[in-house]
């Protein structure tokens, strides 16, 4: 009976082909997906179906490699995941078909396909430097303008060794070889079952948003005033006298447009809100002041009042009490996470907290999964087994449902009517959601 024939191999498994360019990853996935019957998805496709260049239908590394704009890259390997998402849904064996260079685009797929239940593979090809040498040569022999050596030496420069992975879901293979020599061991790897039931244990986690859901701000105007004559004193540096109502449309300005890219899933913090609000005040960002005006933006938190919420401390320290971690998912907006731990450690919330995902230190806002994944991963926590509690449908809500997690909507302090959809549970306070969570045997 040869393996494609051979039913459920691979089946219990989402199963990743990576490696640099020019290790055969594309031929090796290919030739796995015939063996076992499988739908291979590849990150080229989903790169092509983004960008939706009709004037270009080539599809490969060596036609697009220099449009990647800061964290399309990511996106490609999100879709990626989704497609794969929908495919396992209908019944398919999947094998995703990408370089995976780095840590937490391996981790994305392997919670993925932790959220479905199954479990993860990641297949790393390699060759010899001289084999690469070679293809690549040959690659840019057939282009009029040679482009391959410099893919591939822009994605070494960029490749993160695989640490983040156990050995049941890390699998080198010298692909160099006849191709049933190749596979042989990755084969092996899928019928030995060691695969296929690696998925997470079943551990309750509980993630939660920090602004209106642990921590609130008394009185943002003062924050903001303080923001505002330190721009003016920042003017004041470079010989220039800025009226207060000048110096506060520009950071108003600025700041409406840090919000704006936060609501299209983009990060930015204090740094870019100085430069925008210095440029909007005829100041280059070379300005001599911009470091302290950005370390300033940074504290001036500190200026105002930052509280816990009635009850979050008696939650956390029930949770601890169970044995039950919790994580943080924050979105910084000028302040960043070193500062909110500050505040957090202050009012007696950051010991019960095992993890912090900050948006300025993943490089992401939520809803984007990768917000969640990072407070997850280092709990080995399965998605599946965790809920996250916050205040806003849009990032909160949004982003737990999308990754598979049991979602809580706490208005104590704001009531998001935002027509998006609602979380699982609605709570008034942290004493009703402590109540939801014995409710739901979290804190049995």
């Amino acid at each position: 009976m040869d393996n494609a024939s051979r039913p459920g191999i691979g089946a219990g498994c989402l199963i990743a082909v990576g490696g640099l360019v020019a290790t055969g990853k594309s031929s090796v996935a290919g030739a796995l997906a015939e063996r076992l019957g499988a739908t291979c998805l590849e990150a080229d496709r989903v790169h092509d179906d983004l960008l939706h260049d009709p004037a270009d239908p080539r599809v490969h590394e060596a036609h697009w490699w220099r449009s990647f704009a800061h964290g399309f890259e990511d996106a490609v390997y999100s879709e990626l995941c989704q497609w794969a998402e929908k495919r396992v849904a209908a019944g398919e064996v999947v094998i995703l078909d990408g370089c995976f260079a780095q840590a937490h685009q391996r981790l994305e797929a392997r919670a993925r396909a932790r959220a479905l239940g199954l479990g993860f593979l990641f297949v790393e090809c390699r060759v010899s430097p001289e084999v690469v040498r070679l293809r690549l040569a040959a690659r840019d022999a057939e282009l009029e303008h040679p482009a391959w050596q410099a893919i591939h030496d822009d994605l070494a420069a960029r490749w993160e060794s695989v640490s983040e992975l156990s050995s049941h879901e890390h699998l080198v293979v010298q692909s160099d070889g006849a191709i049933d020599d190749v596979l042989a061991p990755v084969l092996a790897r899928l019928t030995g079952g060691a695969v296929a039931r690696e998925a997470a244990p079943a551990r309750r986690v509980v993630t939660f948003d920090c602004w209106n859901t642990l921590l609130h701000e008394t009185d943002w105007t003062v924050a903001h005033a303080r923001r505002v004559e330190q721009l003016r004193n920042a003017a004041s540096e470079a010989g220039r006298v800025v009226a207060r109502d000048d110096a506060e449309r520009a950071f108003d300005g600025a700041w409406g447009r840090h919000m704006g890219l936060w609501g299209q899933g983009v990060a930015s913090g204090a740094r870019e809100v100085a430069q925008w609000s210095l440029a909007d005040l005829g100041l280059g960002e070379s300005h001599p002041a911009l470091e302290h005006l950005v370390l300033s933006f940074e504290e001036a938190s500190h200026s105002s009042h930052v509280t816990a919420l009635e009850g979050a401390r008696e939650t956390l320290a029930a949770l601890d009490r169970a044995g039950v971690p919790c994580s943080l998912v924050c979105d910084t907006g000028l302040t960043p996470g070193r500062v909110v731990r500050r505040h957090l450690d202050r009012e007696g919330l950051l010991s019960s907290l095992s993890v912090e995902s900050f948006s300025d230190e993943v490089g992401v806002p939520k809803p984007d999964r990768r917000a969640f994944v990072a407070a997850l991963e280092p709990l080995s926590a399965d998605p599946a087994c965790a809920l996250h509690v916050g205040d806003l449908r849009r990032t909160d809500v949004a982003g737990a449902r999308a990754l598979g997690m049991t979602s809580i909507r706490i208005r104590q302090l704001y009531d998001d009517l935002d027509p998006l959809p609602d979380a699982d549970y609605v709570v008034d306070s942290h004493a009703d959601l402590l109540s939801l969570l014995a409710e739901l045997g979290v804190l049995a």
